[in-house]
């Protein structure tokens, strides 16, 4: 920790102010290692020394972090003339602590309290899509295609535009989940669907879930060690949940390779042995280099570059010799797929598979996993004329599923399948693989939304309340 003052380091942690801090130095009822402090600008260390205040241990943290069950009436600010804050009513005494966001003076709930500037930016900025999921308690009858219309993302008359929102109406008060905090969002969404807001109340916000925290209304605290680790990890690794709503796809689309299971260490492998029976070093980026192509372009690339003399219909077959035994029993799936499989299933959206792999290998991995039945369409590279990132794949899938290209999604591992989905008029997800890590910050920039695990992608009441 860097050097402070003692008279800020004080000051800082809200004993006093200035001039009253100095004041308890001169007293030499402040000490380091048993020793009055008598300097204002003496430099401390409070990791490192041994400090006390009027004999008692004075520990100073370089951010607090508290977190706070907000009753209706408060006011989300440090301070104001007309009305008890949440520092007030807290009675927070250390500098720079405020509110992360802003709850309205009728909303309750979940709100944190930090100094940690850093942080607060990585959670509000839009573009982190940090979720915040509400419980709504409002008047009439929610349209038939309320969810539908939050999922799309929302535009009022006077142009205000939401991002993509999840909203579960099974019930009233209804379940909403929003991934920015424009100004009365919440409340304007359901004004806009002819709903007004009786009530509000937050009900989690990135890790933090009020139903962990123990806290009720109107209660609060510092986050234990093992809570402010977990929002610091989790505002530290980026999109850590991913705005998905299942009422916004009519069908879901998956490649294989990479995205439905851990298999792309196999074909590095593969070209690895097959070119040693010519003699031929495969490159280090040869997988790389291949990104995209169907089976029978990755054959016309092998001919082409590495001059090799088998027909093209040998090749499929030698490749599908050294895969086939690693497909049926040393591919594991991704992790989360198949929870996710049976909720896109239980809310009856169809499934597909588009992958530029050869259909044996994709029929031995569904077998070995017994998920073949989830699916129902399945095209492969030899399906069509030209592999991604062109488009046409995708297309092929959602015709056969009677899908609208617009209310499909997709699921991707590398750039050249993201770009044939968003070709296709998709909106397609990036999936994390270890195999193309160095292609991390391409895949962010051109997807949706990226994930780690498929269960990021959607909470039910039973794990959020």
């Amino acid at each position: 920790m860097t050097l402070m003052r003692a008279d800020k380091l004080l000051a800082s942690a809200g004993v006093g102010t200035r001039t009253e801090v100095k004041k308890i130095i001169k007293a030499g009822r402040f000490k380091r290692d048993e020793v009055p402090v008598r300097n204002p600008e003496e430099k401390l260390d409070p990791e490192t020394m041994k400090l006390s205040l009027d004999d008692t241990p004075f520990c100073f943290a370089a951010n607090e972090y508290w977190i706070l069950n907000k009753p209706a009436g408060v006011l989300s600010a440090t301070e104001d003339r007309r009305h008890e804050t949440v520092i007030s009513y807290m009675g927070l005494q250390r500098k720079g602590l405020a509110p992360c966001g802003r709850l309205d003076i009728d909303t309750e709930g979940l709100l944190l309290v930090t100094d940690d500037g850093a942080l607060v930016h990585r959670l509000l900025a839009p573009s982190k899509r940090v979720p915040k999921q509400y419980e709504v308690h409002y008047t009439g009858t929610l349209p038939p295609d309320a969810a539908a219309q939050i999922a799309a993302g929302m535009t009022l008359e006077d142009g205000t535009r939401f991002l993509p929102g999840q909203l579960d109406t099974s019930d009233n008060p209804a379940l909403l989940t929003i991934f920015e905090g424009k100004f009365h969002e919440v409340k304007r969404m359901f004004a806009a669907l002819g709903c007004p807001v009786e009530k509000l109340r937050r009900l989690s916000m990135g890790p933090l879930r009020l139903s962990d925290l123990g806290l009720k209304t109107g209660e609060f605290r510092k986050l234990s060690p093992a809570e402010e680790s977990s929002l610091l990890a989790f505002a530290s690794a980026g999109n850590a949940a991913v705005p998905f709503s299942f009422e916004a796809y009519d069908a879901v689309i998956f490649d294989l390779d990479g995205t439905l299971v851990d298999s792309m260490g196999h074909w590095k492998e593969i070209d690895r042995i097959y070119l040693a029976r010519f003699g031929i070093e495969a490159p280090e980026n040869l997988s790389q280099l291949l990104g995209g192509m169907g089976i029978g372009e990755v054959a016309d690339y092998f001919q082409r570059h590495f001059h090799i003399p088998d027909s093209k219909e040998k090749m499929l077959r030698d490749w599908e010799e050294l895969s086939m035994e690693r497909y049926a029993k040393d591919t594991p799936l991704k992790p989360g797929v198949l929870p996710f499989l049976r909720e896109l299933r239980r809310r009856k959206c169809k499934l597909a598979i588009a992958t530029s792999n050869a259909r044996p290998m994709v029929d031995a991995v569904l077998k070995a996993h017994g998920i073949a039945s989830y699916f129902d369409a399945i095209v492969v590279g030899t399906d069509v004329e030209k592999g991604k990132p062109n488009p046409e794949i995708y297309l092929r899938a959602a015709e056969r599923l009677g899908a609208e290209p617009s209310r499909c999604a997709v699921f991707e591992d590398l750039p050249e399948g993201i770009q044939a989905g968003q070709r296709a008029g998709m909106r397609v997800y990036a999936v994390e693989d270890s195999f193309s890590e160095p292609l991390r910050a391409e895949k962010m920039q051109l997807a949706f939304a990226m994930i780690k695990d498929y269960r990021e992608l959607w909470q039910t009441k039973e794990n959020t309340r």
